[in-house]
Formats: structure tokens, C-alpha cells, sequence
């Protein structure tokens, strides 16, 4: 099949169509669920130019019989055949998903009670099922997961600032990615529970728009020259320890290390406000404390 580039809401949609029917015929998912959509558009207005740009993000749970991990291929398939933004993939077998309930688990439990379900195999849809969270649970686990990874984040960035000082530029920035890929896990974390086992920024980032855009802002954004630090910061996961001939100029790693330092507060800001919103619905809570 051929996907078609969109011009017309008709033509994306369309486009999204045949790559979900691309994605099925490739992979035999057992079910397709959306816990995430969201549209961007930019417009330009004026007497030179009239233009509109819209670009779709969706996060999708891919359920499938098998419960060998095919994530990774999955999602390389989506980056090659959707070109109208981006898609997040997160596939699980049905075993997983099961127990994942049973444990009450509040990732797979929200996005099975409240997600848009896009495909079933066999053509039905679990009206029924009801959620049972256990929101108290749910709340000591983000605030030991929040004291754990600020911590972690806090300690790669204070040991990027000391190679920043001694000059060693691709050594930082390595050190930021992890800093960086530490904030994406509490965010994700905290927000919607679900334990990300991948190291990808762009898709730890693209991940968290399923509830903020304001960190895939933060650290991606528009304009070329934040795209150029966030390539610098992705590459380093690998160049920096195995390419001789990568390198990261001061100005860069010191722009990019404002930038992972401004995700991390913007991180804990996030995860606080969350937190409280989590405590408000339990009676007769008592936060934690330690001291930050």
C-alpha cells in the first residue's frame, strides 16, 4: 500500500487510516488503543504569504498475542510510515496487559477504561470494564520514584557542570542526556504511571505530550538552533563514548546544559503539582517530606 502525502483534514485522516492498516498488516496487533492525540497549526497570514501547517501527535498502545517485545521495530515502522507528525508507540502482549490490570496498575488501567480504541481483531470493544486504582498506592509510588530520580538527574547535571568546568565538552553533554532522560522517566512516572524501558529522548519526550507539550517545547521547540543542541544532546547517548571524531563545542554544551537544568525544574514542578492533585483525593493524607 501507498500512504499518501496530506494536503486536507480529509487527506490526514485518510493518511492516518492507511498507516493504521499498514501497522496491522505488518505487525497482527490484537488491539490498537489511543491514550493521546494532539494538533498543532501554525499559520502564516499576510499579504505575501498564506500558509498552514498542521502536524498530529498520537500515543498509541499497541496490545499484541505474543509477548515477545517487537517495541522497538514497531515503532521504527511508524517513524518510516507516518509523516504528518509524530507517532508514540508503546506495544505490550496481552499477558503483560492482564497482569499489569490485575496489579492494578494505573497506566493500563486508565488507558483501557478512558482510551479511544482504534482497532480489535476480532471486532469488539470491552464496554464494561470498570477501573479499580488504588490512588494512595498510586501516590507513595511517584513520591519514592520523585525523591529517586531528582536525585539522580540532580547528580548528572552537578557532575556535567564539573566536566563543563574542565573543559570537557562531549564528556557534559553525555552526562546531561542522562540527566535529561532521568527528568522524561519522573515525568512519565508520576504522570501516568507506566515504566519506560527505553533510552530515546525524542520518544520519552514524545511520550510526555500525552498529558504537557511544555517539555517537548522546552527541549526540542521550533526554531533550528534548539534543534541543533537537542541533535548534539541525542547523539552524544552514543558518539560521545565511540566516535573519535564527535565533538561539542563549549557555547553548545553550555546552552544545552541551561536547558536540562531548566527541564529539571520544570520536571519537579510538574511532578509536585501532580502529587497534590494526587493527595487531594485521598482523606486524611500525609505528604512525605525531605528536605530538597
Amino acid at each position: 500500500m501507498q500512504v499518501k502525502i496530506s494536503r486536507t483534514d480529509q487527506d490526514r485522516a485518510e493518511h492516518f487510516r492507511n498507516f493504521l492498516q499498514l501497522l496491522v498488516e505488518k505487525f497482527q496487533p490484537t488491539r490498537i488503543i489511543s491514550f493521546g492525540a494532539q494538533t498543532l497549526k501554525n499559520e502564516i497570514l499576510g499579504c505575501f504569504a498564506n500558509k498552514q501547517v498542521i502536524h498530529h501527535h498520537y500515543c498509541l498502545l499497541v496490545c499484541t498475542e505474543s509477548s515477545s517485545r517487537i517495541e522497538y521495530e514497531v515503532q521504527d515502522f511508524a517513524n518510516t510510515h507516518y509523516h504528518n507528525g509524530q507517532v508514540t508507540i508503546l506495544c505490550h502482549g496481552e499477558v503483560a496487559v492482564q497482569e499489569a490490570i490485575e496489579s492494578k496498575n494505573r497506566f493500563f488501567t486508565t488507558v483501557l477504561a478512558h482510551g479511544k480504541p482504534l482497532y480489535t481483531r476480532d471486532g469488539f470493544f470491552d464496554l464494561e470494564f470498570k477501573p479499580s486504582l488504588d490512588t494512595a498506592k498510586t501516590l507513595a509510588k511517584a513520591e519514592k520514584h520523585f525523591f529517586h530520580r531528582t536525585d539522580l538527574a540532580r547528580g548528572f547535571l552537578e557532575s556535567a557542570y564539573a566536566s563543563l568546568q574542565k573543559g570537557q565538552h562531549n564528556v557534559a553533554t553525555f552526562l546531561m542526556h542522562q540527566a535529561v532522560e532521568q527528568s522524561c522517566i519522573l515525568l512519565i512516572r508520576v504522570h501516568i504511571d507506566y515504566r519506560s524501558e527505553f533510552h530515546n529522548l525524542h520518544r520519552l519526550l514524545g511520550l510526555t505530550r500525552c498529558f504537557s507539550e511544555s517539555p517537548i517545547e522546552l527541549m526540542i521547540g521550533d526554531r533550528p538552533t534548539d534543534k541543533k543542541l537537542f541533535s548534539l544532546l541525542t547523539s552524544s547517548y552514543g558518539k560521545a563514548r565511540y566516535a573519535p571524531d564527535f565533538q561539542v563545542s563549549q557555547k553548545d554544551a553550555e546552552e544545552i546544559y541551561q536547558k536540562a537544568s531548566a527541564l529539571l525544574e520544570l520536571t519537579k514542578t510538574m511532578c509536585a503539582t501532580k502529587m497534590e492533585a494526587m493527595a487531594a483525593e485521598i482523606p486524611d493524607f500525609n505528604p512525605q517530606t525531605k528536605n530538597d
